[in-house]
């Protein structure tokens, strides 16, 4: 502030004008003085000087002002500082006073390492202890091959999460063969294998070792706590002396460069569409312009493409050997470069080796397994393969760019062993701190750390409580200091997003960003055509709301959730949106991912024109966008609270999880809920879930149950009727029925006399035409008489649904009277619609989720605890049947094919096939649930061969896993 000029008042020397400032300093010249008096500015203006006109006043107030702001941060940091120490006391591992001491609020380096080497030793266990089970995998087809590994792609039937580069072990008959996971893709799962296991495998096992991955880490931190760089000391020790109080953060492209290329640590917050790809690729080039080697490491190998691309992309002099991806890539532009990836490059710079290996293993196969010549092979194969990794090393070593996951960083000499001059981590929110020390550790002059703190945090099996749960962002203070509104020396985080629609944009803004992020100015105008469209035409956020409906919660034997009808409208909306554009549904249970993958396949299949549909949960989707956006939040009545998915306010996870669903939006998102419910459970309002139904309701973009909902989701493949328009195309299905007709009713039927009589007739004619039908129903008292002969009592019926030879599906038929009771009110439920859905995918998920193969009746059978238990279908057999002809027990037998003959034999010779019926008694004798499927929980059921070769027994999960009487 200027004040040379200004008249001043002083109570003894009265008045005077000031005639110099210096520094803090202002020199005032008073007709009492004779020499000018100083005075330190601005304190002087609150004690001893007045100013005398207008402008000085307001000086003086702007200058007092400043004081106050100074004195201010100076508080700020003070109370910060003590926050500090409470956080660190917390953090400090969960055991900070166990671990030893801390300085300056931050914790020491040997505390870090004890804290984390104990963390992580506990994942170890728990991972070990809990972990290893067989899970089965199908369809595998050999995608690629090369340097004696063989990479696959197979279809699973659960959702899989386990980090790039877990090694697995596939169990293939009665051999184990060592293999690598590269990658998940919804419910595709890529693998590398040593092994050939042939151009396509109908199915295998693998059991996954990820605890392999922690153990390698522990190995690293014990070499490096004997001398941390000065890098991974800082990371360790000084985040909380690097908070800028009172600063606003730093922003911008240009600056996250600067501060990359000049300072030892950075951190570059990328908040969703930032362009975080393409700074990764400037800051590298910049160094590699410096002649500064730089390894590029992630999380996942989806990651690790993309950065490579991007950089061989924007180099201006590429050449073989500067830029190399080292391991396994799962892009195909990478897998098809002639020397992006490092084993392309070694087999280029060595063709002859390539086709000596191949010669040999051509050669091999024309042996006799005994041949001694097979030996020689191996022993030459051996050398090849040593050669060429050798090689593959040698051009990782001279390299000016490898890119590669942190997985292998970790458990590769070739990169452990190795240093560069820059390392880039990029999803550094989803790393244990321990993984981003490492990766720091090898750096020798520049560490930058790229990533989203709001956005998906570190998966950790073990507990909640865990320090790996935190992230470095954490750790450093830097999210804390966010939180406070100061910036961090370390900091520079990417404001401007070129992804969504600014509405999307402004609402996570605003939530998870501190208003900070902003939108390019030409977003609105590019995602026009988006928000245009079906469904909900000019609408960017909508909620479909599923209040007054019966959308039905449901727990899955694996404890996950499934909820039919909000599957089934999500998957309307989806396909409405998919003749146009890009479209993906996100659901916050894995079990209801499956269930929408199971939709979508059956769309596609239906409508090839349709752009793909992607299912999947938000750890899934993580990374990726689509045009829109749809979020099935599956929670509603009969659970009695929503799950902590979308509840947990721990560490903000809900609200990261979420955050990561909005934000994969490029111009429509909506929610599909029952906004009443989740309402009604009192969810917090610091959740942004909760904040969206309250802002889609006052904004009036909802669309409640009714014609509205119709209008937007009615489609060819999902036929939406309302109640009572449907029953004659719904006995048409019914007379058309070949094999099976299985039917819930939760409540009594809605039944008008005609239509309960069409009804009855076709169940009867199916029958005659030897149709095996089951309608379960929760009691069978209120039904009408003629009805109940029909019937099966079994309480766990949910769903007014109906399913068809396996391939039909009808939702709400038979209507049904069922009504939601919740903490003893009966909430009236105002609309019901009838949904026709023809898929195979879907029908086969629906029956199993929803154990329709459970038909036990409760209402006439014995209780179990009075029958006698079997471990096996054979000892059922002895045990339960006897010879219709001498008497005698029946037994289990096998010739060419398993069937059952008299244990009188030969006096008695009696035999016959095993039957369906006799299966399914056998695997519900022991437990009204049947017998499970060891692979995935569901229940095994019995059927007809399709082309009429005897019986197809398999599970009733979306994948059937298959099974021999023998097995039984």
């Amino acid at each position: 502030m200027e004040y040379v000029g200004k008249k001043v008042m002083h109570k003894a020397y009265g008045e005077g004008t000031i005639v110099k400032q210096v520094a803090n300093h202002v020199y005032v010249q008073f007709s009492t003085k004779p020499d000018p008096v100083a005075f330190v500015a601005p304190d002087a203006f609150k004690n001893f000087l007045h100013l005398m006109d207008a402008d000085a006043a307001q000086a003086a107030a702007a200058a007092n002002a400043e004081k106050d702001q100074e004195t201010k941060i100076e508080q700020d940091k003070k109370k910060y500082q003590q926050a500090l120490q409470i956080m660190q006391s917390k953090k400090g591992s969960h055991g900070a006073k166990k671990a030893g001491p801390t300085t300056h609020g931050c914790i020491t380096a040997d505390a870090f390492f004890d804290a984390q080497q104990k963390a992580l030793v506990t994942e170890i266990m728990y991972l070990k202890n809990h972990g290893g089970k067989h899970i089965k995998i199908l369809n595998g087809v050999l995608i690629d091959q090369k340097k004696g590994i063989f990479i696959y792609c197979f279809e699973s039937d659960s959702e899989l999460n386990y980090p790039d580069g877990t090694q697995i072990t596939l169990w293939y008959g009665s051999s184990s063969i060592a293999a690598t996971i590269i990658g998940i893709d919804e419910l595709i799962l890529y693998i590398a294998s040593e092994e050939n296991l042939g151009q396509e495998v109908h199915s295998i096992e693998f059991s996954a070792e990820p605890w392999r991955l922690l153990n390698f880490l522990t190995q690293r931190l014990s070499k490096l706590r004997e001398a941390p760089s000065p890098i991974v000391k800082a990371l360790i020790e000084d985040g909380s002396k690097r908070i800028q109080f009172g600063k606003p953060i730093t922003s911008g492209q240009e600056n996250a460069a600067r501060m990359a290329l000049s300072q030892p640590i950075t951190f570059i917050w990328g908040p969703p569409g930032t362009g975080k790809t393409w700074t990764l690729a400037k800051i590298a080039l910049a160094h590699m312009a410096a002649n500064r080697r730089v390894l590029m490491l992630s999380y996942s190998n989806v990651s690790v493409d993309g950065a490579t691309q991007r950089v061989f992309d924007m180099d201006n002099s590429p050449k073989p050997g500067r830029i190399v991806r080292y391991g396994y890539p799962r892009d195909k532009k990478l897998l098809a470069h002639p020397y992006l990836s490092s084993y392309n490059l070694t087999i280029s710079k060595h063709p002859d080796l390539l086709n000596e290996r191949n010669k040999l293993v051509a050669e091999k196969a024309k042996l006799n397994k005994n041949d001694k010549k097979v030996l020689e092979i191996n022993a030459r194969l051996k050398k090849i393969r040593e050669r060429l990794a050798f090689e593959e090393a040698q051009a990782v070593r001279h390299a000016a760019f490898v890119a590669t996951t942190v997985s292998k960083a970790i458990a590769d000499k070739v990169l452990y062993e190795d240093q560069y001059d820059v390392v880039i981590f990029d999803e550094a929110s989803m790393a244990y701190i321990p993984q981003i020390v490492f990766s720091a550790s090898l750096a020798k002059k520049h560490f930058v750390c790229i990533g989203d703190f709001a956005q998906l945090p570190p998966i950790v099996q073990e507990s909640n409580d865990s320090i790996l749960n935190c992230d470095i962002f954490q750790h450093c203070y830097i999210s804390d200091a966010v939180e406070q509104g100061h910036g961090h020396e370390w900091l520079c985080m990417l404001n401007e997003q070129r992804r969504m629609h600014p509405d999307i944009a402004a609402f996570i803004s605003s939530r998870m960003y501190h208003n900070l992020l902003k939108s390019h100015p030409d977003m609105a105008a590019k995602r026009k055509e988006i928000v245009t469209a079906s469904p909900f035409a000019e609408r960017v956020m909508a909620l479909a709301d599923l209040s007054g409906m019966m959308s039905v919660c449901t727990k899955t034997l694996d404890e996950s959730r499934i909820n039919v009808l909000s599957a089934l409208v999500s998957i309307s909306l989806a396909v409405k949106a998919a003749k146009s554009r890009e479209v993906g549904i996100i659901a916050p249970y894995h079990a209801q991912s499956r269930l929408l993958y199971a939709l979508a396949h059956d769309a596609n299949n239906a409508s090839p024109t349709l752009h793909k549909i992607t299912c999947a949960t938000v750890h899934q989707f993580q990374g990726s966008e689509q045009d829109e956006i749809i979020y099935d939040a599956v929670d509603c009545y009969r659970m009695k609270f929503p799950g902590v998915l979308l509840t947990s306010t721990q560490n903000n996870y809900a609200n990261r999880l979420f955050n990561v669903a909005m934000s994969r939006a490029r111009g429509k998102f909506i929610s599909v809920c029952n906004a009443d419910y989740f309402v009604s459970k009192g969810l917090s309002d610091k959740l942004m879930f909760r904040q969206l139904i309250e802002a889609a309701k006052h904004q009036q973009v909802t669309r409640a149950a009714g014609n509205l909902l119709k209008q937007q989701c009615d489609s060819d493949i999902c036929r939406w009727y309302d109640s009572g328009k449907a029953d004659a195309t719904f006995i048409i299905d019914l007379n058309n029925a070949k094999k099976e007709i299985r039917i819930d009713m939760p409540a009594s039927p809605a039944f008008t006399a005609v239509a309960l009589s069409s009804f009855l007739s076709s169940i009867n004619e199916a029958k005659k035409r030897g149709v095996k039908v089951y309608i379960r129903v929760t009691d069978k008292h209120s039904l009408p008489a003629e009805l109940r002969k029909h019937v099966i009592v079994y309480s766990y019926v949910t769903n007014p649904v109906t399913v068809i030879d396996r391939s039909i599906v009808w939702y709400g038929q038979p209507a049904t009277t069922a009504q939601f009771v919740s903490e003893g009110k009966t909430l009236p439920t105002t609309y019901r619609p009838v949904i026709r859905f023809v898929g195979t995918k879907f029908a086969s998920a629906l029956y199993g989720f929803l154990s329709m193969d459970k038909i036990f009746d409760e209402g006439t059978a014995t209780s179990i605890d009075e029958q006698a238990e079997y471990t096996s279908f054979s000892s059922y057999v002895a045990g339960q049947k006897r010879c219709p002809d001498c008497g005698k027990p029946l037994q289990l037998k096998k010739g060419k094919k398993v069937f059952i003959g008299c244990s009188g034999y030969p006096n008695c010779t009696h035999t016959a096939f095993v039957d369906e019926d006799l299966l399914e008694e056998y695997f519900y004798h022991n437990s009204k649930d049947g017998k499970l499927c060891p692979l995935c929980g569901t229940s095994i059921v019995a059927e007809n061969s399709k082309y009429g070769y005897g019986l197809y027994i398999h599970c009733c999960g979306i994948t059937k896993h298959k099974f021999k009487i023998e097995d039984l």
